[in-house]
Formats: C-alpha cells, structure tokens, sequence
C-alpha cells in the first residue's frame, strides 16, 4: 500500500508529463519555425499535440502496469491546462515574445499566474494556434477518464488490452 505522499508524487508527476506530452512538440515547433508559423503548422500540431499526449498515456500505463489510478487522464489534462502558459511563453520566446520581450520574467511570472485560470490558457492557445489540439485533447481526456477500467479498449490477436 503506498502512502499520502507517494500518492502525491504520482499526481505531480502525471500532471508535469501531461504538459511535457502535450505542449513540448508545440514549443519545439515554434524553435524550429520561429517567425515562420503559419496555418500549415498549426494543421500539423492540431494532430500532433493531441497524438503526443495520448501517446504518453499510454506509455505511462504500460510503464506503471498495475500502479495506474483510474484519474490518470484527467491529471494529465490538469498539466495541459494549467502549465500551458509556461509552454507557451517559452515558444513565443522563439519569436521575440515570452521571455525574451521587454518585460521578461516579470511578465512571463504574470502569464503563469493568469494560466492557474483555465480560460486564460484558453485565450493563450487561440494566439498560439493550439486552440483546437486543445479542445480535441480536452474531450479525449475526459472520455479516457470516463470509460470504466474494467472494459478494454483494444483487442490484439484474441488477447484483451487495457489502456
């Protein structure tokens, strides 16, 4: 049986590796595209962002096999939304924006306060492009936490597999 605090340690780090596997690719597409990003791209991470973050679940469920809680999805969409203006300040700073504008830290300090608010990273993924691989992996999520764990989602070769 574990712990309090090993329960919460499991919780952060779900909630760090949702935004690791959802925001990551986005921020390293804003390095490599810098003033370049355009509407292709953001076609590309519409489908990217979205692979990469269910793509993390699963490795994290294969990874803890038996360890996984049931909330394992809605704590990795806690990280999508609460930690995305981190992300998104560190791509804008590719571009002249985020840490590398006037303001710096200071206004980089207050973005990540105002992302505690779920409808400021909402706002934010409208400028950033992310907007609908953010309301796709919103719903994915929540669908993942909702379907019960005793019913599997996938059959391989006769062979039943958990998600």
């Amino acid at each position: 049986m574990s712990t309090v605090a090993e329960k919460w340690t499991i919780r952060v780090e779900l909630i760090v590796f949702g935004a690791l596997g959802f925001w990551l690719p986005d921020t390293l597409f804003h390095a490599f595209r810098r003033n370049d990003f355009n509407w292709h791209d953001v076609r590309i991470m519409s489908v990217l962002m979205p692979t990469t973050l269910l793509l993390t679940l699963l490795v994290i469920k294969w990874v803890r096999r038996a360890n996984v809680e049931r909330t394992s999805g809605l704590l990795l969409l806690v990280g999508v939304w609460f930690l995305g203006g981190l992300f998104m300040a560190l791509g804008a700073t590719f571009s002249g924006g985020g840490f590398a504008s006037p303001g710096g830290f200071r206004e980089v300090g207050f973005v990540l306060l105002l992302s505690l608010f779920p409808m400021y990273t909402f706002m934010m993924a409208a400028y950033d492009g992310s907007l609908l691989a953010l309301l796709f992996v919103t719903v994915a999520m929540v669908v993942v936490w909702t379907i019960p764990q005793t019913r599997p989602l996938m059959q391989f070769g006769g062979q039943r597999a958990q998600l």
